[in-house]
């Protein structure tokens, strides 16, 4: 089992977050969260680490006093309390007018007060209920503020990434050697499934070919990609894909493949503090120009770079021709953000139907290998936190 959160992580936690809000004259943060995992969760379970599976909650945070915490659901507010991280709490189905008693009875209601999840995870109405509630405090968005507290990633954090990815590339062997001819997509991923949830695994995600798995023979034929994405014990997530070949690869495949390598080393070379996400894309569409590949002007919208953590996409994002994704700061920055040491992000630009122009039509590109690996930010370049993980197809 993984290596588990220590309180001494909760005070260093603390510590990073108040220091923070000092900086910005913040008297208290709102800290929103919502059981599910692309953006909610994590708020969560950094400050209290307690899987939220559902409920929607709000953590009241303050500069110079205990944190206090309320969930729509009074028996798992309960339940998070005695974790030990934030001990003061109640279970309200109405969050936010709990909320705003709570800072009213602590003084707090003509103090400045930021708001993380400002953008993407309180409703309007509930921002709505603030503003009435509370007409003589400052209300600012936090969302930038909280990100980038948790964006950087501590010694704990790093071990416990490492720890998900040797139980994501056990259960992506196990597929790779479990199933046999004449399984259904779902008796082939129960194997994996089994296995992660063996060691802890909190959630997961499967797709097959890009589609969930279904009551049909597994095709042992052509390309087949088997993709999982998995939250551990500790909270993180990660994307992770293997790809079996059973047939011999195209020319143009093999082309494809091996420009995609040469331009993840290149990327993963200048994954440096200073950094910008732009370049990072920047450098990755270069090095396939290089190799004479012309991409399409209407891609899919994709991330090809985001953050991960304690929610499947965290800020910073980058996704070239989505400027929404961008928009993940939850305030508006006028440039992009740099990389900074102890950052981790996901690798996963993903040649796909669309992505080059005339890729559909090209005979006998059909597919590609698919890249997903978290980069940690260092002076010396991207460490790979998958280790020594073989992506490439594997020829069966």
């Amino acid at each position: 089992m993984g290596t588990k959160a220590t309180l001494a992580e909760r005070d260093q936690r603390f510590h990073r977050l108040r220091q923070a809000m000092r900086k910005e004259g913040f008297d208290a943060l709102l800290i929103a969260g919502k059981g599910h995992g692309w953006t909610g969760r994590g708020y969560f379970r950094y400050l209290t680490d307690f899987h939220l599976w559902g409920h929607d909650g709000v953590i009241l945070f303050p500069l110079d006093d205990e944190p206090m915490l309320c969930l729509s659901s009074g028996n798992v507010a309960r339940r998070i309390a005695d974790r030990g991280w934030i001990t003061e709490y109640r279970g309200d189905w109405h969050v936010t007018p709990a909320i705003v008693e709570e800072i009213k009875r602590r003084g707090l209601d003509r103090g400045r007060l930021g708001i993380a999840g400002y953008t993407f995870i309180l409703g309007a109405g509930l921002t709505d209920i603030l503003k009435s509630g509370l007409p003589d405090a400052k209300l600012v968005n936090a969302d930038l503020l909280m990100n980038r507290v948790r964006a950087k990633r501590s010694a704990l954090e790093l071990q416990q990434y490492q720890e998900l990815w040797a139980m994501s590339k056990g259960a992506m062997e196990r597929f790779a050697t479990y199933f046999e001819p004449g399984m259904t997509e779902r008796q082939a991923s129960a194997e994996p499934l089994r296995y992660i949830h063996e060691h802890g695994a909190r959630d997961a995600l499967i797709f097959i070919n890009g589609n969930p798995p279904e009551d049909r023979i597994l095709e042992q034929e052509g390309i087949l990609s088997f993709h999982m994405e998995i939250c551990n014990e500790s909270g993180h997530f990660n994307e992770h894909t293997i790809t079996l070949a059973y047939r011999d690869p195209t020319e143009l495949e093999e082309r494809l493949a091996a420009s995609q390598f040469r331009a993840f080393e290149k990327v993963r070379k200048i994954t440096v503090p200073g950094t910008t996400m732009v370049r990072l894309f920047e450098v990755f569409q270069e090095s396939l120009q290089e190799d004479g590949w012309v991409f399409s002007g209407s891609r899919r919208p994709h991330f090809e770079f985001h953050g991960q953590g304690m929610d499947w996409l965290e800020w910073p994002t980058y996704a070239n021709n989505d400027p929404f994704g961008n928009a993940l700061a939850g305030a508006e920055m006028k440039e992009p953000p740099e990389l900074e040491a102890g950052m981790v992000f996901n690798y996963h630009p993903s040649p796909s139907p669309g992505y080059f122009a005339g890729y559909e039509s090209v005979t006998g590109l059909k597919g590609a290998a698919s890249i997903n690996d978290h980069l940690l930010v260092t002076r010396e370049g991207g460490v790979r936190l998958s280790g020594d993980w073989d992506m490439r197809w594997r020829y069966v």
